[in-house]
């Protein structure tokens, strides 16, 4: 049983109604994103495909001209950067417009065509690296020397050279290419089936009334203080995937399958080599992560217990995690407020952030609430060629808060890295791509505890704090963890089957969270439910980056000297160095335990932090 706090110290949450719409053109149209900066119309997207599509072939058509000299290099490296700057914008477009209802063909038809111009232009430049590498290296070297526009390449060709053992022939990097469309099977018929294809069941809300369940409705329904609510919720979810656990795990076994191709034909040892080796990070970092984590387990034991406990539970489930221990109060955070909390909270990153903020906000980058059949969760995609996009399904909670802040550090670190970078250093690796959203996230808890009116507040942000080393490093580790070990059994010949793939995440999850968890029946088949394992060794990077970012934000809010200057050329560095390099710039060295080492530290010191005050504000 839930225990009932004091009202003029804490409040359990009441349940509120979410903003939600019946139709997308209810939603107003400030509060949905503007794609005509894109293209005006399907018409102008369609020329602009047509045109991408052109200028693959004229790639194509530079193929035997590299080591004619540092001009032909530079102009056929110029024309690849320049026509895949304008198929990202196409690729962006078609993405976008699909995610907005994605059960409608036409757009799915558009993304699928974009999909395959993806493969096409990957096939057109395939002989490039094997051509370059053809070429004497001293040569290079000479070339570097002497043409100064050559030179912006160096690191890119350096990056090259690295990777010269792992480089195909031309023919043979061509079939892989021309595979590519072949290869995102798994994970597009993935996406496709989970949005629009699982038969969802009703639950009774906090109201009485009757649901239907969404991957959206879920993330609020979790989160709920009726029990009923978000055990109902967490069983029909958990239920729906389980009934079919066997379709998706022959979906996650292909998409593993073609990591094991990948890594084999171009002779890495492992997929996690293949995986870590483009962005030139050691595998030590990983594995330094997950026995760094391990080793601090019985802290999350620690969390897990004190949950139990101020929670007053006879058991506690996985359903039980999410809702707050405390809650402030009853109303909805309106978008309007969050927006200028978030504002106010980043404002020690300087003016120029906070007015790039501003315009994120006033000029529709960003679509703000559920609709019918919109991608669930939320992101920030952009191209070279535009300003990022944000997807949001906004329902008014902290959490949703913290989300907003989250995905502009994305938009920031995007954009900042399009205003310093060309093209060829135009985007950054995944390993730095969590790092700007969690230091937003660090200075908006700081914000809200300095500002928070009453002990019952704070308690909440320290809440938050711990739940996010919970769900962003412990959890994402867990995954990680998850991830190498179904590689790893796959490429040692083992069947991936509903059974095996729910049983290694059950034990996993017990040794993560402990004796105090009660594993339910169907909690096993939330490993099939996660989106991010189609990303091919994406979730440590949150894990990593929450650490790094933890590191930097702390050390602003210091007032540390240098601090505001390392995290902008951060920002501004893209993929100009690599990423180990690239955070150094900011003040972080992800090859020592340090990092996470502190993260830990901070974690406990944030339980009894508080378990202190819930003592003093709320009592046993």
């Amino acid at each position: 049983m839930i225990r009932s706090l004091r009202t003029d110290a804490a409040t359990l949450e009441k349940p509120t109604r979410s903003v939600t719409f019946a139709r997308r053109e209810e939603v107003p149209e400030p509060l949905r994103w503007d794609l005509n900066e894109l293209f005006r119309s399907d018409a102008e997207f369609e020329r602009a495909f047509a045109d991408a599509d052109r200028r693959m072939a004229d790639l194509a058509a530079k193929k035997g001209t590299l080591g004619q000299s540092a001009d032909a290099l530079l102009a056929a490296l110029t024309l690849r950067d320049e026509s895949f700057a304008q198929l990202d914008k196409v690729i962006l477009y078609a993405g976008l417009t699909y995610h907005e209802d994605m059960s409608i063909a036409a757009k799915q038809g558009r993304w699928d065509r974009v999909q395959s111009l993806s493969t096409k232009a990957s096939e057109a430049a395939s002989w490039m690296i094997p051509e370059i590498l053809a070429i004497e290296p001293p040569t290079i070297r000479v070339w570097l020397d002497e043409n100064p526009k050559l030179a912006v390449y160096r690191h890119h060709l350096h990056d090259i050279e690295r990777e010269r053992y792992h480089t195909l022939s031309p023919r043979e990097e061509q079939l892989l290419a021309m595979a590519g469309e072949v290869c995102s099977a798994p994970e597009n018929i993935y996406s496709r089936f989970t949005n629009t294809n699982l038969d969802f069941p009703t639950v009774t809300d906090e109201h009485g009334e009757s649901v239907t369940l969404s991957a959206a409705k879920y993330g609020r329904f979790i989160y709920s203080a009726d029990r009923r609510v978000r055990r109902e919720a967490f069983e029909g979810m958990h239920r729906t995937y389980r009934a079919k656990a066997g379709t998706i795990s022959a979906m996650l076994s292909a998409h593993v399958k073609q990591h094991i191709f990948h890594a084999r034909a171009r002779g890495y040892h492992s997929c996690l080599e293949a995986a870590l080796s483009g962005p030139n990070i050691p595998v030590a970092v990983y594995d330094n992560l997950v026995k760094t984590i391990r080793a601090h387990t019985p802290k999350l034991h620690k969390y897990v217990a004190m949950r139990k406990r101020l929670m007053r539970l006879d058991e506690i489930h996985a359903y039980d995690l999410y809702v707050p221990m405390v809650q402030a109060g009853d109303d909805r955070i309106d978008y309007a407020a969050a927006k200028q909390t978030i504002v106010d909270a980043l404002a020690p990153l300087g003016t120029d952030y906070v007015n790039t903020l501003r315009t994120a906000f006033d000029s529709r980058w960003i679509d703000v609430y559920e609709t019918p059949n919109k991608r669930s969760g939320a992101y920030c995609w952009g191209s070279y060629l535009s300003h990022p996009y944000l997807l949001l399904n906004y329902n008014g909670t902290l959490n949703d808060q913290s989300t907003i802040a989250h995905e502009l550090g994305h938009a920031m670190h995007s954009w900042y890295t399009v205003k310093h970078q060309p093209m060829v250093y135009g985007h950054y690796a995944t390993f730095c791509a969590e790092v700007a959203s969690t230091v937003n996230e660090v200075l908006l808890a700081d914000y809200l505890y300095k500002h928070a009116p009453s002990d019952a507040v704070r308690l909440v942000i320290l809440q938050q704090q711990i739940d996010e080393i919970r769900t962003t490093v412990f959890r994402q580790t867990l995954f990680a963890e998850y991830e190498r070990l179904i590689h790893e059994r796959a490429e040692a010949g083992e069947a991936l089957t509903s059974d095996v793939l729910c049983n290694w995440y059950a034990d996993l999850v017990r040794a993560y969270y402990g004796p105090e968890l009660a594993m339910d029946e169907n909690a096993s088949v939330e490993g099939l439910r996660i989106p991010h394992f189609y990303r091919n060794f994406y979730v440590y990077t949150y894990a990593t980056s929450h650490c790094a970012s933890t590191n930097i934000g702390h050390r602003i809010l210091a007032g540390e000297r240098g601090a505001v200057d390392g995290l902008m050329k951060f920002l501004s560095a893209g993929s100009s160095l690599y990423p180990i390099d690239i955070l150094k710039l900011a003040g972080v060295d992800m090859t020592t335990p340090k990092p996470i080492e502190d993260t830990m530290r901070l974690f406990d010191e944030l339980l009894d932090q508080f378990e202190s005050l819930y003592r003093k504000t709320i009592g046993e």
